[in-house]
C-alpha cells in the first residue's frame, strides 16, 4: 500500500473513532492480520485520540499461542497496540476465547484484508457452502475451522460474515493490481468468499484502492 493511501486510511479511521467517542463515549475497531495494514497500524498507533475509550478486536486469528510468529495477536501487539494506542482495550480471539455476548454491536469500523484466492478474515473457499460462515442472515458468531486452512496453514477462528457486517463502516484493503483483479473476478464467482461480501446490501463496502487514493 502506498504512503498516501495509508495516510488517508489511518486519518479516516481516526476520524470515525473520534466521532464514535464523541457520540457514545466509546468506539470499536475490528482489524485484520497480514502485511497490508501494517503501515496503517503504525500511523494509527500515534494518533491523538482517547484510546482508553477504544475497544479493538481481531476479525480472525490462527489458533496459536499469542507470542507465536504467525499469530495475528502477536502482529497487532507489535504494530498497533504501541505508542498512544497501547491504552486501547484489546480483546484476544484465542486466549482467552472471546464470547459473542461480550461484544457491543454494531462495530464502528471493520478493516479486512484480502487473499489472492478471494478469502477475507479467515473465511476461505473451502467454507463457501457453510451458511453459518458466509450468509448475511446467519446469527453473528465465530467460526472455528476443523482443519488447517490458508498459508501458513493453521486451524483458525474468524468472525463470520454476519458479524463482520454488523458495522457502521467496512473497509477492504485492495493493495495492488493483482488484488483488484481478484475483486473483479469475485464479483461474479460464488466459489470465492469475497463474492458474498461484495454482493450484499447490508453494509456499504469501501475499497482502499478506490476510496482512499
Amino acid at each position: 500500500m502506498n504512503n498516501s493511501a495509508s495516510d488517508k486510511l489511518s486519518k479516516s479511521i481516526k476520524k470515525s473513532l473520534d466521532k464514535a467517542i464523541a457520540l457514545n463515549g466509546k468506539a470499536t475497531l475490528v482489524v485484520c492480520g497480514g502485511n497490508s495494514p501494517l503501515s496503517i497500524y503504525q500511523k494509527l498507533s500515534r494518533a491523538d485520540l482517547d484510546w482508553n475509550k477504544v475497544s479493538i478486536y481481531l476479525g480472525d486469528d490462527r489458533l496459536l499461542p499469542s507470542d507465536h510468529i504467525d499469530s495475528n495477536e502477536n502482529l497487532l501487539r507489535k504494530n498497533l497496540l504501541i505508542n498512544n494506542a497501547k491504552l486501547a482495550k484489546f480483546y484476544p480471539l484465542v486466549q482467552p476465547r472471546i464470547n459473542i455476548k461480550d461484544i457491543t454491536l454494531p462495530f464502528d469500523i471493520v478493516l479486512l484484508g484480502l487473499g489472492i484466492d478471494g478469502h477475507f478474515a479467515s473465511l476461505f473457499p473451502d467454507q463457501v457452502k457453510l451458511s453459518s460462515a458466509l450468509s448475511i442472515d446467519a446469527d453473528p458468531d465465530f467460526i472455528c475451522s476443523e482443519t488447517p486452512l490458508g498459508s501458513p496453514s493453521y486451524k483458525r477462528i474468524s468472525m463470520n460474515l454476519a458479524l463482520l457486517l454488523n458495522t457502521k463502516r467496512c473497509i477492504l484493503l485492495v493493495t495492488n493490481s493483482d488484488k483488484r483483479l481478484v475483486v473483479e473476478k469475485a464479483s461474479t464467482n460464488n466459489k470465492m468468499p469475497l463474492y458474498f461480501l461484495i454482493n450484499q446490501d447490508k453494509t456499504k463496502l469501501e475499497f482502499s484502492d478506490i476510496d482512499f487514493q
